[in-house]
């Protein structure tokens, strides 16, 4: 969708911001995919920090609370993203995975 665009257009915390307002770390799975295949097609692309402020909100509570294998729907968004995003998915969740042993 053309809204989207808006994420080029803000800071990194404002896009924090709206990443809360709008609850996306704790949106459904479902929702979660089809947003992360509307990033596919955003253009220009996010910059790294947008990116890595997206993987942070969209992902990392989630990932670190896992206790059991990921759902089809999660790894779908997971794969989505990182297959446009992929510098800052590792930056921000791989690297907070490592450094958490234990967790997700």
């Amino acid at each position: 969708p053309p809204e989207l665009s808006i994420l080029n257009n803000c800071s990194p915390s404002q896009l924090e911001g709206l990443c809360s307002f709008l609850q996306l770390s704790t949106c459904p799975e479902p929702f979660l995919v089809r947003f992360c295949s509307w990033l596919l097609a955003l253009s220009p692309a996010l910059s790294y920090t947008n990116a890595a402020v997206l993987a942070e909100q969209l992902f990392l509570r989630r990932v670190l609370s896992l206790t059991q294998p990921p759902s089809r729907h999660l790894m779908a968004a997971l794969t989505s993203f990182c297959s446009k995003y992929p510098h800052p998915f590792c930056r921000v969740l791989v690297a907070a995975v490592l450094q958490e042993p234990g967790e997700g």
